[in-house]
């Protein structure tokens, strides 16, 4: 929305024995690491890839695979048990937008209405999607901004900004709770 194409993207050690799709949206947990979204959690930004620990896409042919991870398709990883803790690691690509400046594409689990523009709502943790039961005129990890942005008439897809950053300088976003002080 404010004219960027491509927001900021930083690896993030993914979390022991977690599946997780390229799409989802993600947190970082109070281990330091980043873990798929379940709802009420802040939201520190959209997976757009996924890596080892030399930056090399698992998903990439000929690829061998000593990070003990399970990989279906060519978006989907099942980490290892030690993912944390091993030398052959896994990293989720994340694209960080604590503006909320970056339409996201979600297909609902329920179609949306015309009186859901600007409410906010929470994911689904099983399946990544937007939980159309939460519309919420004060709170949700997500804003809808726009149904159907592909004109298929398929009401359950919007085009959603993330409306609670885990990135924000405030008590109840953050994974630890940092407190800003007055000087």
């Amino acid at each position: 929305m404010a004219g960027a194409q491509n927001p900021s993207s930083i690896d993030f050690l993914l979390d022991d024995s977690i599946t997780l799709k390229i799409g989802d949206a993600v947190r970082v947990n109070t281990d330091g690491i980043v873990a798929r979204v379940a709802a009420t959690y802040a939201v520190l930004g959209i997976c757009t890839g996924i890596v080892d620990e030399n930056g090399i896409n698992p998903f990439s042919l000929s690829y061998i695979n000593a990070t003990g991870s399970t990989l279906t398709g060519d978006d989907t990883v099942v980490t290892a048990s030690d993912n944390s803790t091993r030398a052959h690691a896994l990293f989720a690509q994340v694209a960080v937008d604590p503006a909320g400046n970056c339409l996201w594409l979600n297909d609902a689990d329920g179609d949306l209405a015309q009186t859901n523009i600007c409410q906010m709502f929470d994911v689904v943790a099983a399946s990544g999607q937007i939980s159309q039961s939460s519309a919420s005129d004060t709170s949700g990890q997500f804003q809808l901004i726009k149904i159907d942005p592909q004109g298929d008439a398929d009401a359950s897809k919007g085009l959603f900004r993330i409306s609670e950053p885990q990135l924000m300088a405030q008590v109840g976003n953050a994974t630890t709770g940092f407190v800003v002080v007055a000087a």
